[in-house]
């Protein structure tokens, strides 16, 4: 019997990507060009301190993620990035010397001085920072399909692009994820790598692969999901969450803005077929979806 990939399952069942991005306020990059195998932190050939400094962010820094990240180019330092998504966008790089000084790294306090300091409008990135995910030993999928889009955006000098670990929702490779901002993008063919790029460049989302975005829930991120492609409203920042409530029955009303305009929409959660959701999976799980209920628009007076 041959090998069912989940990517290619979920292109037949036709699994909607809408609201998959996983909830993360602080993320925390460490350069590791090694083998990471299924689970880097446990793994990986990492020094013992190293990793008992990570796993203690990990365990105290609220809502973060830990991703390892690489190049095919060698490198004999070690680049470690910690980047907030939310409340606000603020980041700072490291270049250590070697992978033994993460050990010595203050995590916490970096992350809470971030959340501080953080500016009042998004930090400038002179590149757009993409992780693409190749954690093959994580999920196949996430090999065979993320390797040739790193391959294809790493041919665009206009954006800082690393390989990295595993960052979720595997049957939706190739998964690539843009920070600080936290804009999950997948599934995404190396064909596409010069329209994701464009739109990158423009400050705008690429709608037909977008996931979500990290500081947002996922009723959110389906809300904000349905006006954008009701609108064909692109800009990164250009819409706004202003509030939501519970409706019950599964379903939440929420409001957002952008410009002179509000839009109120209803969306509904629900699931449809069980299915094996990894490569890896000894289970079948109900797959989660959105569907949009209600959309209205309204225009905002001038005070």
């Amino acid at each position: 019997m041959s090998k069912v990939y989940c990517s290619d399952a979920a292109r037949l069942r036709g699994d909607d990507n809408t609201a998959t991005a996983a909830r993360i306020d602080v993320w925390i990059l460490v350069e590791f060009p090694g083998t990471w195998g299924p689970d880097p932190i446990r793994d990986a050939a990492l020094p013992p301190l190293v990793v008992a400094n990570l796993r203690r962010a990990a365990k105290q820094i609220p809502r973060s993620r830990l991703v390892f990240i690489r190049r095919r180019e060698t490198y004999s330092g070690c680049r470690v990035y910690i980047l907030r998504s939310a409340p606000q966008l603020s980041q700072t790089m490291l270049d250590l010397p070697s992978i033994d000084e993460v050990a010595n790294v203050p995590f916490v306090r970096l992350s809470r001085q971030l959340g501080e300091d953080s500016p009042s409008e998004p930090p400038s990135l002179a590149r757009p920072l993409v992780l693409v995910c190749t954690h093959g030993q994580h999920d196949s999928c996430c090999g065979r399909r993320g390797y040739p889009l790193y391959d294809a955006l790493r041919q665009r000098p206009e954006l800082d692009v690393w390989q990295c670990s595993h960052i979720g929702g595997d049957r939706f490779a190739a998964n690539a994820v843009v920070l600080p901002r936290g804009v999950y993008y997948g599934p995404v063919e190396a064909r596409e790598s010069d329209a994701l790029t464009s739109s990158l460049l423009r400050d705008e989302i690429y709608l037909s692969a977008y996931r979500g975005r990290c500081s947002m829930s996922r009723v959110e991120q389906a809300a904000e999901t349905f006006v954008r492609r009701a609108t064909g409203i692109l800009g990164t920042e250009e819409l706004r969450i202003l509030q939501r409530e519970s409706l019950g029955a599964e379903r939440t009303r929420v409001h957002l803005a952008a410009g002179d305009h509000e839009y109120q929409v209803i969306v509904e959660q629900y699931a449809i077929t069980e299915a094996l959701l990894t490569c890896t999976a000894g289970a079948v799980f109900p797959i989660p979806q959105f569907r949009l209920i209600e959309l209205e628009v309204q225009q905002i007076s001038a005070p």
